[in-house]
């Protein structure tokens, strides 16, 4: 065969081949157009689940967080399942909008839902050029139909059935809603990651402001981690985040929503995170948000879910009070914590009784675990010795350490914790509420619980004995007494000294525990109990002269409320925390209702009485710290607090418009420091109270507010109270003619009892003393 031959025969094989081949591929796209064309028709015809109808589209309900607000308008926390809060378009700053049109979809005012253009860019530029700062095809309405409803799995058709649907759906929602509804559904509904949907919860979470208020920066941030929420999160990869931002910036400039200059300059600035979690344990006052949803729970019933329902629940609390309470108990908490664990550097608190350390181990969901398992006690010890990772609550902060489970016990026996609460005496509102020092370790709140009362239950017995007659400046020996009728109880003092006679105002003032028993005894503990019922206390109170010293147990919210009364003159407030509740429309679903006034517990006259004795208790009595040390100038009343070996320190202090009290101490009452210069209330709680006030103070609104001076006395009753807080000898000159009369009596008697040798000689002050022992009896 010839050469040309030859040839010809290899074109007509070459050209043969390349028809087969033109008529494979003709073929394979015809028949890929066909399946692609039958996968169209079967998800329209809903053969990979149904989709969504007009009806379905028009009526999206999205889960959506409760908000709590303070009363001065500051977000405190959030009730939710998924945490997102939807907002409408005028609450979304034009930054964000400008921001996802520039880098999610530029066309997005020109199409229909789908962008073939968009779609032909990402086939050619990304795929086929493997430029990946192109974006992806799907448009802001495909990626909001697939936010709306999810993606289900179909195996290896997964993605074109996934994104068929959306295309459908998204075409929907461009015939149902506006664009700007569009764009405001998709920034409800997108995830930032760290269980943040939306740009109003994601603006909160990492900015600490709503969305509104996001400036370019924060805007391009923002939207920056849309496109991978992880890998672009600003707290947790902080370059990739800001070259991310960088990329988002470009694209605004590139569309005209930012200028040159404005480029170059936001490109330089770092990104500076507010960040700030608000969920169940964490926020703003979270001790009182899980308060509160006990009452909402019960005011609202169950036609309102509190965690999907979207409502906004206004409170009474004041933000700026509880933020000053909040910084104070962490301040003055690590402090005393220091104290208590140098007190018992290398002991362990519990050393006299080592089973309080054993029952709380046996207590244990871990022991109680291991023992399900049948394991011996001492298997379970070993077990329980062995170290894991775990987070620890110290006074620096959260922690991870390497700790076994006996060590963490021990060292959660040994912190001390707190309670704290102020209230406004004018209506009750509640404004400050700390349950303890981390909700999210220590959930137990401590303005519930109940714990005995120690000296700031002395206020309730010379209030009382005030009603019945006894007078300020009545003078009551000092001397230690057994009281036989009562198992022989003999109450002492902390210091030790049993000298001279103290003034009725002097015996509160320097919380006196011997004179605080002869008042009581003198009023009797029925009238005592009764008068304190009468101003809020609800818990059990034994009816025994030992309730004077405050041995019956109580809670703060009670203590505080009842002091109101003080505050009021008598009328103790009727405490309330939430204002008004409103659902996602702003429909209110509760006000609270102006309450009624409850009956005075006590005159007016014993309430000025008192209020004057219980300012010297905080001028030059146990609570004199306030002044001395943390500098406080208003005029303030108020009592301290010191349980029996120190277990429970107290303060509740007060002016005509704010009442707030603190307790502090270890979670069991075997748990405390050994010397009442360290456990005293006025060391413990005062210190909180004090820097609270004194940070109150600074804030002309606070001040003006809420620590408003008290009325001036009448003359006639400055006169009753115008006498010494304590004398070596009893002053005569502030008996009655009665008591003169009865002493002259006395000393009669004692006179002729003498010259018949009955008894020994005994000097006058002798004979005035036991002239008062007798009266006394």
């Amino acid at each position: 065969m010839g050469t040309k031959a030859k040839k010809g025969k290899k074109k007509k094989q070459a050209k043969s081949w390349k028809r087969k081949l033109i008529r494979f591929l003709l073929i394979m796209i015809a028949l890929g157009i066909f399946f692609t064309s039958l996968l169209i028709l079967l998800v329209y015809l809903g053969a990979y689940g149904k989709l969504p109808d007009e009806a379905d589209i028009r009526n999206i309900r999205q889960d959506n967080a409760s908000l709590v607000y303070s009363s001065d308008g500051s977000l405190m926390g959030k009730y939710f399942i998924i945490n997102r809060q939807s907002i409408d378009n005028n609450n979304i700053s034009p930054h964000v909008r400008h921001a996802l049109i520039a880098t999610e979809d530029n066309r997005f005012f020109d199409h229909h839902g789908i962008d073939m253009i968009s779609l032909g860019r990402v086939l050619v530029r990304s795929i086929l050029m493997g430029d990946m700062n192109q974006g992806g095809g799907s448009t802001i309405s495909q990626q909001l139909a697939k936010n709306l409803f999810p993606r289900n799995s179909h195996g290896f058709l997964t993605l074109p059935v996934s994104k068929f649907r959306e295309m459908f759906i998204a075409s929907d929602i461009e015939d149902i809603y506006s664009k700007e509804e569009i764009l405001t559904m998709y920034l409800n509904t997108v995830s930032f990651g760290e269980n943040v949907y939306g740009i109003e919860a994601a603006a909160w979470r990492f900015f600490s402001r709503p969305s509104a208020d996001l400036n370019i920066n924060e805007s391009a941030t923002l939207i920056g981690m849309l496109a991978a929420n992880t890998l672009y999160n600003p707290r947790l990869h902080p370059e990739n985040a800001l070259k991310r931002r960088n990329v988002v910036l470009g694209r605004m400039h590139t569309q005209g929503f930012i200028s040159e200059e404005q480029l170059e300059q936001l490109s330089l600035e770092a990104i500076r995170l507010q960040y700030r979690i608000m969920d169940q344990s964490r926020g703003v006052a979270p001790y009182f948000r899980n308060f509160i949803r006990g009452q909402l729970v019960e005011l609202l019933g169950d036609s309102v879910d509190l965690e999907t329902g979207g409502l906004k629940v206004y409170t009474t609390i004041n933000s700026k009070i509880q933020g000053y309470a909040e910084k104070s108990i962490e301040k003055h908490m690590r402090k005393l914590q220091q104290e208590f664990d140098a007190h018992w550097k290398n002991r362990e608190p519990w050393e006299d009784d080592p089973d309080i350390f054993k029952r709380k181990l046996i207590e244990t969901k871990a022991y109680q675990k291991l023992l399900s398992q049948s394991l011996t006690h001492e298997q379970i010890i070993k077990e329980l010795t062995k170290k894991h990772k775990r987070k620890i609550l110290t006074t620096e902060g959260v922690q991870e350490m390497d700790i076994s489970t006996i060590d963490s016990l021990r060292h959660y026996m040994r912190l001390l914790n707190t309670g704290f609460l102020a209230i406004d005496p004018d209506d009750g509102a509640i404004l400050a509420w700390a349950g303890g020092i981390n909700y999210q370790f220590l959930p137990y709140d401590h303005v519930l619980s109940k714990r005995q009362a120690g000296s700031t239950f002395k206020p309730f017995v010379y209030a009382a004995a005030l009603e019945q007659g006894m007078r300020p400046c009545h003078f009551i020996s000092n001397q230690r007494r057994i009281y036989e009728d009562y198992e022989n109880w003999s109450p002492g003092n902390s210091n030790g000294k049993y000298n001279g006679y103290y003034s009725m105002a002097g015996g509160l003032m320097n919380s006196v525990n011997t004179i605080t028993a002869e008042v009581m005894m003198e009023t009797g503990p029925e009238a005592v109990a009764a008068l304190a019922k009468d101003m809020g206390i609800r818990s059990e109170l034994p009816v025994l002269p030992s309730l004077a010293l405050g041995t019956a147990d109580v809670a703060l919210l009670e203590m505080v409320t009842a002091y109101t009364g003080f505050a009021n003159g008598g009328v103790p407030a009727q405490p309330y925390a939430i204002v008004r509740v409103e659902d996602s429309k702003g429909n209110i679903l509760y006000e609270a209702k102006e309450r009624e006034q409850l009956p005075p517990a006590f005159c007016e006259e014993t309430g000025i009485m008192m209020n004057y004795m219980l300012q010297g208790v905080v001028d030059s009595g146990t609570a004199a710290s306030a002044r001395i040390v943390y500098g406080v100038n208003s005029r303030l009343a108020g009592k301290t607090g010191t349980t029996q070996n120190n277990a429970d320190g107290w303060f509740i202090g007060y002016t005509p418009g704010f009442v707030a009290g603190v307790w502090t101490g270890a979670e069991l009452p075997s748990i405390h420091f050994r010397t009442t210069a360290l456990g005293s209330g006025s060391h413990m709680a005062l210190p909180i109270f004090a820097m609270t006030v004194d940070a109150m103070e600074s804030d002309h609104e606070l001040r003006t507010k809420y620590l408003r001076p008290f009325p001036p006395v009448a003359d006639t009753l400055a006169a009753m109270l115008d006498c010494p807080a304590f004398t070596h000898d009893l002053p005569l000159e502030y008996l009655t003619r009665k008591e003169k009369r009865d002493l002259r009596r006395e000393l009669r008697q004692r006179k002729d009892l003498e010259e018949e040798g009955k008894k020994e000689k005994k000097g006058f002050f002798r004979k005035v003393g036991d002239f008062f022992r007798k009266k006394d009896k």
